[in-house]
């Protein structure tokens, strides 16, 4: 089974966020596409805005979620309440 990658960084103030496949991935590290001294995190510790990440690059491997709706009906009951 062949996993999707999900890499977020940041470059000049813009938050990048690009799906890979696993072979896409491998060569763009192997070419050091983000740079020689990439800093890659191992969690989520310095917060949700990239822009204090100081170049880090955050891999995710997993697919998309996307919500669906589901139809709610209400139902109601008749009948004493109470003690009415």
């Amino acid at each position: 089974m062949m996993s999707d990658y999900f890499v977020i960084r940041n470059s000049d103030g813009d938050t990048y966020v690009e799906q890979y496949s696993e072979a896409r991935l491998l060569a763009e590290l192997e070419s050091n596409a983000w740079g020689d001294d990439v800093v890659f995190l191992d969690k989520m510790t310095k917060g949700a805005n990239t822009n204090y990440w100081g170049g880090a690059v955050l891999i995710i491997a997993g697919s998309i979620a996307v919500p669906q709706a589901q139809e709610v009906i209400t139902k109601y009951k008749i009948g004493k309440q109470n003690g009415r």
